[in-house]
């Protein structure tokens, strides 16, 4: 059976109940668990729920934080509800004997990294490429056990309040991954399991689509296509 886990926090549920209906689509029997506070309502077609607190000023890091204290311990997709699944996912398949699965960046490799974000300043990353500073994306991670959430909860905790602001989930992800054997990382291609929808073209039969940022409005037009 295949798990999967997404983190969500609102009363909107539009956007999640899409992404869980993908998933049960094309994972018939899935375990779904969401990752939650006490107010949000129960998105439908989950498995359970998961009841945390946290700090929305630093959703990301209350995403991780929530994501170790799951304590899961069984190969895990640890998915953004700004996603649609087309195609079966295995995560134990995926991770193989790795430990953790990461989203590696496929569009966008050579964009320069923007310094300027939400009013802080990111200087010690100037004249790098987005690949070079951020090469993996934390929408999409299979994860062995609650171990690399742990680890990760603890790195991000220690980041300048800055990095809490912004950027600090990808920050962390880098160098945790950075930090271990090449053969305790598997690679996820973004193309196959975050596919932008205008690389579709180019792309046309990837695993998950990806509607971040002002895509979003794009997700429920293309559901059909899950």
């Amino acid at each position: 059976m295949s798990t999967f886990v997404f983190f969500h926090v609102g009363n909107d549920l539009t956007m999640p109940t899409a992404m869980v209906a993908s998933i049960a689509a094309h994972n018939p029997g899935a375990e779904i668990i969401q990752v939650t506070d006490q107010q949000t309502p129960t998105v439908p077609g989950v498995t359970w729920s998961h009841v945390t607190q946290g700090d929305p000023a630093h959703l990301m890091l209350w995403r991780t934080r929530a994501f170790a204290m799951l304590q899961l311990q069984q190969p895990a997709l640890y998915i953004d509800t700004d996603m649609i699944v087309r195609k079966p996912i295995l995560p134990a398949m995926l991770l193989q004997e790795a430990v953790i699965a990461v989203c590696r960046r496929s569009f966008q490799k050579d964009a320069v990294f923007n310094v300027a974000q939400r009013g802080h300043q990111y200087t010690e990353h100037a004249n790098k490429t987005l690949d070079q500073v951020y090469p993996y994306i934390g929408c999409a991670t299979i994860t062995a056990n609650a171990d690399p959430w742990v680890e990760l909860a603890m790195r991000y905790e220690a980041l300048p309040e800055r990095y809490k602001a912004w950027y600090g989930d990808q920050e962390v992800l880098r160098e945790y991954v950075n930090s271990m054997p090449s053969f305790c990382v598997a690679h996820l291609p973004e193309h196959v399991y975050a596919c932008l929808p205008e690389y579709l073209d180019a792309h046309p039969n990837p695993a998950i689509m990806h509607y971040k940022g002002t895509r979003k409005k794009l997700m429920f037009s293309a559901q059909t296509l899950a």
